[in-house]
Parts: structure tokens; C-alpha cells; sequence
């Protein structure tokens, strides 16, 4: 009866407020992607190869060697592992938050 009434509050809640309460753990999901990985001033980008976004994420160890090489002049080609959690808006891809790089392979250094 206790877990009844919780679960009423908490539909109560929502409809009053307009949202939905907040899962603790969202369900992600992984695709490996053929990608190029940069750094742009302020931005580390990876551009999906054969798409139009561009996501911004940050991928430590590739950002030191990148400043290694000169990350002015050099991008990184290779093989991504991109988690994300789902969303029906593609324009939310591009925020850090949204898309995580939780591994990458076949690195491929290259001139701008």
C-alpha cells in the first residue's frame, strides 16, 4: 500500500510540474562509428564520416596527442565507440552531455 501511495505522489507531481520524475541510471546505446576526432579552439569535434554532425565530446587521451603533434594542424581518423542516450532529437547529439566516446581503435594521424 506504501509503494501504491509513493507512486501516487509522484504521478501527482508530474502532472502538476509537466514533468516526468527523473530515472537514476538512463539506459545508453553503442555504436562503433567511423569518425575524424579535432580540436578546434575550444571544441574537441568528431565528425561522424558520411554524416553532417558533428559532436562534441572529449577524449583525454587523444587530446595530449594531439598537442603533441600540433593540434592546430593535425585530426586523428579511426574507429569510435559513441554511447548515447536515446533521444528523438538529433540536434541533442551535439552536447557533451548527451554523447560519450568510451573507446576508439584504428588511429590514423593526419595533416589539416
Amino acid at each position: 500500500m506504501k509503494r501504491v501511495y509513493i507512486a501516487a505522489i509522484l504521478g501527482l507531481a508530474a502532472l502538476l510540474t509537466g514533468e516526468a520524475p527523473k530515472a537514476s541510471a538512463e539506459p545508453t546505446q553503442c555504436h562503433v562509428a567511423h569518425a575524424r576526432y579535432s580540436i578546434y579552439v575550444e571544441n574537441d569535434l568528431l565528425w561522424v564520416i558520411g554524416s553532417k554532425h558533428l559532436l562534441m565530446v572529449v577524449i583525454d587521451g587523444l587530446d595530449k596527442e594531439l598537442d603533441a603533434r600540433g593540434w592546430e594542424s593535425t585530426v586523428v581518423y579511426g574507429d569510435f565507440t559513441l554511447c548515447a542516450r536515446p533521444t528523438t532529437d538529433a540536434r541533442q547529439l551535439t552536447n557533451r552531455d548527451r554523447v560519450r566516446v568510451t573507446g576508439y581503435s584504428n588511429l590514423r594521424y593526419a595533416r589539416r
